[in-house]
Order: structure tokens, then sequence, then C-alpha cells
């Protein structure tokens, strides 16, 4: 060969290397798309197997300082395919990457390190280094700590992963912290050496359910038969910090329910929970670092039974995660309500043994039914489980339907199984998926063997499909004819089981109603009938909008006020409250008759729900105040439920503003009075303060100054200047402003304070009717960036704060026109539609 052949074999050879990532990368570019695609994450899991993270964070003194990290991932990769990882960040502060060992070309492509992998065998294990400043996007940084939280699909804005929840990795962590620091993590410490932490190897664990705290913390053992939980929390309040043992036992209950239940010990090494000031959610269940919100865990001196049914439901909640959610997790989050349902359903079986003394029945029917109504009743509703192209979208399925909704469904599939099928199904789920993940159908699959049902049609309706029925009740030629319809004319028929009572003079009658999936209308013969009351949906158990007309509504208010069945109370109270939302009932007698109905009882979880019900519908429609203000101030002082009090002065509080009330609430603060005897909190009298400043403009100054200075703890003191803020703008520019500066403040500061401030920025008190439109419309645009800057409740909870108490044809405007531009995600509109129901009602 000449020489001049020798250099065009070289050249020719270069040319080839140059391009074989470009090749490469044209080849597999569909699967580098924005986010993590269904394609994508089927890609990986056919090709990526035994990952491994060992991850290390440097954490500086300084809140200004960049933390700095260090991810090496080992995997086994099949067929000599890619290596694709997700990393949302910056490609300057990628500052290595090394693949076994050597310096490696690679592409960074919308949030993804593509590399293509050397020659070699058909299946060859690797070992991935990079060394990467941390984008701060997904940490919870303040002054004095901070907490990971990478639910849905997060983690891969903290350090570079395969971000899919069927990817399952073992993780090693080390932290180094600043001086006076400790942290928690997934798994116990190792060993802590030079400023250095280092923890075990975790179980199996999806991405987003690795974490880890760091910061100064205070904290409280407590040990029950061998087992041992840590509590961390930066609570000043001595009478909070002594609910710790409380908080523990609930915790241990917890466990060992779980454990009995299911036959499976507790399958990680360790349960300790951070409870966090201003944490974005009620609790987040990683494990081994379970973390709770402050104000969902420690209770006020006199907490109402639904703060403490609430603590305890949360408690149960985040510890069944533990076996559904943490130890079986679904494949993609399309079926991420498969957590969430059997973390609900037996979060409320946990709680029954811990209040003998309530109806849980009632406590069943009013925690799940109103909430799933209040967006299945909406044009924004979903089916149960939803369509998922991307994880980029994932935030969006969450809502009430999986959370409330699919409870009610697992209640009914439990009816047809029966109990002693269900258990077993479910534990055989646990078995054969260990450490795993499953679909919904897998576990249906395993029903089905307990069950001669059609499981699978069944599953369709109530799982698969949007809405629910609409169904009537008469009484033709001596039969009770029920009759089920679907408002989205499709043709569906929900199978269930309805009981009506029918009432004619002395005579009472329950009759139950099957409708099956091929049964529209039921008769049921009544010889006796002649013109009864109609009573629908008597025990509560189904599920659906059940129309009554204006004197239906006072038979059913009637037999509501004499009846002391609880779980027949309930259900009447939320078929009422569905028929005034849908404007079938006249507001103003609603709200007089409610009123006088929770005068007269003492259940505290009926009247609990139907005082929420009634401020609802004085928001809504507009009620005059004064006479609503008079009833509940008179209940405050009189009503013979004195826990019940404290709630009646709270909604009091809420919906007071005349000029009486307003002065009559300044001196309740002024004075740090207890009205009624009722124990009010640094958080009732810090609430007062900012009703305050709006009502009282004048005094804004004097109010915030002397708050401020009452409260103690600096995590409070610091929502409190943060809150305050947004009450003080009084111009449409300035709000707008304002607004601005929240969505900038959205990776920056806690949500809940976000949430709050953006609550009083919207305040129909402090709004023009001339502004609301273009108020309106700019903060529902700006729900996008609350969906790609937040946390997944922060889309819902910014267009609630929103909308929730707009009720003007300009807000309804505003939100039309923005729906009519056809530029927001269908996920997204969804929300929005959910949140705006009442203005197109």
């Amino acid at each position: 060969m000449t020489k001049t052949n020798s250099l065009l074999g070289f050249l020719l050879v270069c040319v080839f290397i140059s391009c074989k990532p470009s090749v490469e990368e044209d080849k597999h570019g569909h699967l580098l798309n924005q986010g993590v695609s269904a394609e994508l994450a089927e890609f990986r899991k056919e090709n990526y197997r035994e990952i491994a993270y060992s991850l290390h964070f440097d954490i500086p003194d300084s809140l200004g300082q960049q933390l700095q990290g260090n991810a090496n991932i080992s995997l086994v990769i099949a067929n000599n395919q890619p290596l694709i990882l997700d990393f949302f960040t910056k490609e300057e502060w990628i500052k290595e990457v090394v693949l076994n060992g050597e310096s490696i070309d690679y592409r960074f492509k919308n949030g993804h390190i593509f590399i293509y992998p050397p020659e070699g065998r058909e299946v060859s294990k690797h070992t991935l280094c990079v060394r990467f400043a941390v984008n701060s996007h997904s940490l919870n940084r303040e002054n004095e700590f901070l907490y990971t939280l990478l639910v849905p699909n997060k983690a891969h804005t903290l350090f570079p992963c395969f971000d899919q929840p069927d990817l399952k990795a073992n993780y090693t962590l080390s932290l180094h912290l600043p001086n006076g620091w400790e942290a928690v993590s997934n798994s116990p410490v190792e060993s802590e050496k030079d400023g250095v932490i280092r923890f075990r190897e975790t179980e199996p664990l999806s991405t987003y359910l690795f974490a880890f705290v760091a910061g100064k913390f205070d904290k409280e053992k407590q040990e029950r038969n061998g087992r041992e939980i840590t509590l961390y929390h930066r609570e000043t309040d001595p009478k909070k910090v002594a609910q710790c043992p409380d908080i523990a036992k609930e915790v241990f209950d917890a466990l060992e329910w779980m454990e009995e239940y299911t036959t499976i010990p507790y399958p990680f090494a360790k349960y300790d929970l951070i409870i966090l000031p201003g944490f974005q959610f009620g609790g987040m269940e990683h494990t081994g670092a379970t973390l709770y919100n402050d104000r969902r865990m420690f209770l006020n001196e006199q907490p109402t039974l639904n703060e403490r049914l609430s603590r305890s439901s949360l408690i149960a909640h985040e510890t069944a995660h533990m076996w559904f959610g943490d130890y079986v997790t679904m494949k993609w989050f399309d079926d991420v309500w498969t957590k969430e349902v059997f973390a609900n359903y037996f979060a409320a079986r946990m709680v029954e043994p811990l209040y003998p003394t309530v109806n849980h029945d009632l406590n069943f029917l009013r925690s799940y039914y109103p909430a799933a109504y209040s967006e299945d009743r909406t044009a924004g509703t979903t089916s149960i489980k939803q369509e998922l192209d991307n994880l980029t979208n994932a935030g969006l399925i969450y809502g009430q339907i999986i959370y409330n909704k699919s409870p009610i469904v697992m209640e009914k599939l439990l009816g047809r199984l029966g109990e002693e099928s269900f258990r077993k199904g479910i534990q055989e789920y646990l078995h054969t998926y260990a450490y795993g993940n499953a679909t919904w159908e897998e576990l249906v699959a395993i029903f089905d063997k307990y069950t001669e049902e059609d499981l699978e049609e069944w599953s369709h309706v109530w799982i698969h499909e949007k809405g629910m029925p609409e169904i009537e009740a008469h009484i033709e030629n001596k039969q009770l004819v029920v009759t089920q319809s679907d408002p989205l004319n499709r043709g569906l028929i929900w199978p269930q089981e309805i009981s009506y009572t029918l009432v004619d003079g002395n005579s009472r009658k329950t009759i139950p109603i099957v409708f099956k999936i091929d049964s529209p209308s039921i008769r049921i013969d009544f010889p006796e009938a002649n013109n009864p009351i109609i009573l629908p949906n008597s025990d509560g158990k189904g599920y659906g909008y059940f129309p009554l007309s204006e004197a239906d509504a006072r038979h059913v208010m009637m037999k509501l006020k004499r009846s002391r069945d609880d779980v027949f109370c309930g259900s009447l109270l939320i078929t009422l409250y569905e028929n005034v939302i849908r404007k079938n009932i006249d507001p103003q007698w609603y709200v007089q008759e409610i009123l006088s109905y929770i005068s007269q009882k003492n259940n505290p979880l009926l009247n609990a729900m139907a005082l929420s019900n009634m401020a609802r519908c004085v928001q809504l429609f507009s009620i005059d105040t004064p006479p609503v203000e008079k009833a509940l101030w008179q209940m405050v002082h009189t009503h013979p439920d004195r826990s019940f009090r404290l709630q009646a002065f709270r909604t009091y509080a809420s919906l007071a503003d005349s000029n009486t009330a307003i002065d009559r609430l300044y001196t309740v603060w002024k004075n740090k009075e207890q009205p009624g005897a009722c124990l009010l909190s640094e958080n009732d009298y810090t609430d007062l303060s900012y009703k305050m400043m709006m009502y009282k403009p004048d005094l804004l100054s004097d109010i915030y100054q002397e708050q401020i200075n009452r409260i103690t703890n600096p995590d409070r003191r610091e929502q409190y200047a943060f809150v305050s803020t947004f009450i003080r703008p009084k111009e449409e520019e300035d709000r707008l402003l304002y607004l601005v500066k929240l969505s900038y403040a959205i990776s920056n500061y806690s949500e809940p304070w976000i949430v709050s401030a953006l609550n009083y920025l919207y305040h129909p008190k402090l709004l023009k009717e001339e502004e609301i439109e273009r108020l309106v419309h700019m903060g529902v645009y700006l729900a996008e960036v609350a969906k790609e800057q937040g946390d997944i409740f922060l889309p819902t909870n910014w267009l609630h704060a929103i909308l929730s108490d707009q009720t003007s044809e300009n807000a309804r405007k505003a939100v039309d026109n923005l729906l009519d531009r056809g530029e927001e995600h269908p996920l997204l509109v969804n929300k929005i539609l959910q949140q705006a129901d009442h203005l197109y009602r």
C-alpha cells in the first residue's frame, strides 16, 4: 500500500469514528425528546438491568453556593445498545463523564446524556461516572435545612439517572455536611467521619423514592418491641413537641397492622420520619425517611375530631405506601392510582381501632365521596387510569379522582370478591411482585382467580372510563323504578348496589337496587305504595348524582333533621349539596336550613361536613352574610358540642364581611380573646391578622408588626413575612407584578407559602371588577409555570387559589379566552376545567 493510500485509509477511519455518535444518535434520536417518553422507558427496560447508584453530594455552608455532586452508576446493557441517561441541567454543569475508567465522548440533548457503547459483547457490564454541579430545582433549600422531593419524575433534576419507576436500583449515598448539620436518608447510617456521613446500600427503589434530608433538627427516638423510630423536627413549641410519642405510637400501630394483614414483615431497613415546616404535601412515603407536613402532624392544643382523624389517616396512608408503592411499584405513572388507592383504602381501615366511638362508615363516606364528586361532576373529569405519553406530564395525573374515587371503587371491588378472597389476592400480589413493578391489569388477573365475576368488564367502566352516572327514581304502577343514565352519552352502566328508602306516613322500607352491566333500569314491586317520599342512596354506598326537585329537597331536609342514623344523614347531606351546586335547589333556602340543622345536632363529623358545604354555598352564590354571621356567632358561644365551637369560629372568621363581624374579629385578634371558650392557636391568630390587614388597610403596618412579634418560631416568622407581602398591592399593575414575582418564587420558596399568598392576592375583597378578567387570565396562564417549576399538587392548588372565589362573568370570560387558544396540554386543561366548574353552572 502506498503512503497516499495509507493516509486515505486513516482519514476514512477517522471520519467513520467521528461520525459514529451522530449515526447512533440519528438512529435513536426519537428517544431523545424532552422528558421521559413511554417509548424511551420501554427501550431502557428491555436493555438495561442490574442498576446501582453510588451518589455523593457536597453541601456548602452558604445558601447561595451551589452543591457539587458525583454519580457512579453501574449497570448491564444488553444487545450493545446505547446508554441514555436523563439529566435536566445545563451542559456546562456536567464537569466530567467517564465510562469504564476512561473519558468518553457523549452527546447532551433535551436533558439526556447519550453515549454510544464501545464495540464488544452482546451483554456488557458498565460503570459510568459523572461529576456535576447540582441543579437546585428539586432541592428544597432553606438556611438551616434542605430536603429532596423527587416524585414523580424529578430525580433527573438532581443527578443523572434512568428516571422511570420500573428501573429499580440499589443506592448508596454519602454527604459532606456543614458543621452542626445531620442527615437522614432511605437507609441506616454506615459511618460518620470528618463531616462526611455515609449510608448503607438500600433495597431496590424507584428513582422517585430516593431521598435525603439534611440540616439542623431536633430528634426524638421511640422504641416498641425492638423496633426503633427516630422522629426529626424543627418545632419549638413544647406542647407540640410533647406529641411526638403519640405520633410514633400511631406509626408503630400502622406498621403492625400492615404486617399482620399482608403477612409480610416491614420490607425496609428502617422507618424514620421528618416533620418539615412548609412541606408541600401532607406526607411523602420515602422508605426510611418519610416526610410529613408540620401543620398536619403537630396539632393545636384543642384539636377538632377532624384534625385528629386527619393526622391518623395521614400516618396510616404513608405507612401503607411502604407495601403499596415502595415494595411493589407501578410500572408507569398511568397506574400511580394503584399505590394511592391502597394507601387510602387501608388507611381508612387502620384508623378504625384508634377511634372506637367514631362511626367509620360515616367517616369513609365523608372522607371520599364529596372530594371525588368535586372533580367527577366537572367537564375536566378523568378516568381513574389515565393515558400518559411522557413523564413530564405525570404530575397532572394526580387529583381527587385517583385519591378519593379509587377507594370507593376498591370498596365496591371488595364487595364483589368478599373479604377473604380480596385479602388473598392482595397477599399474592405483594408476594409475586416483591421489590418489583406491576400493573393494574396484573392485579386484576390475580383477583380473577378468586371470583366468578367478570372483573375485566367491571374494570373497564369503573377504572378506564370517566364520569359518574345520573340515577333517578319514581313510582309507576305500584313499582319503584330506578334508572341509571350516562351523562356523557356513551351508554355506560356502572354496576353497583344502591339502597332506596321509601317513607309513606309511618311506614318505612329500604329497598336494595342492584345494577348490572346490562341493566340500566330496575323495577321493584311495591304494592303498598301510595305517594311515598323517596330517599335516594340511603346507605351511602351508591356512587353517582341523585337529582332532586325542590319538593324532594324539602322532604329530604325534613328527614335529615329527624333521623338519628348517621350514615343516612351523611348521604343525604351529600345529595342535597350536589343538587345545590347543580342549581336544582335554592341556595338561600339551603343555607338557612343547614344552619338550623347544625344548631340541633351533636355529631362532629356530620356538623363539620354540613358547615363546610354551607360555607361554600355562601361564597359561590353571594349569600348575604350578616344572618349567617349571626347564626355562627351564636354557635360559637352556645353549641352543645364544645369541640365544634372552634370549627364554627373558623368558619365565621372565613365568611365575615360585615363591619360588625370585622370589628368583632379585630377585637378577638387584638386582645387574644378565646370566644366561646375556644382555645385559638397561634395559627388562628395569624390567619385573623391576614384578614384584618385586608379589611383594615389603614392599620396594616401595625397589625403586621404586632403579629410577627408574637411569632417565636423562626420558620413561621419567615412564612408570615413572605405571605403578608402579597396582601399589600392595591393597584392592578402592582398585582400583576406581584403575580409574576410569585411565579418566579416557585423554585425558591415553600409551595404552601406561595399558595397562601396567591389566595390573598386573588381575594374578592381586594379585587376590582374591572381588573378581574386580566388578572384571572394571567394567573391561569401561569399555571403552566406552576406545572414546570412546582411539585405535583401545585398546578391544581395554584388554579384553585385563583379561581375558587371568583364568581363573575369576567372570570369566566378570562378562562374561555385562555382555553380558546388551544395551547395548553390536555391534562392541564382538565385541571383548569375542574377548578373553574362553578363558573359554568
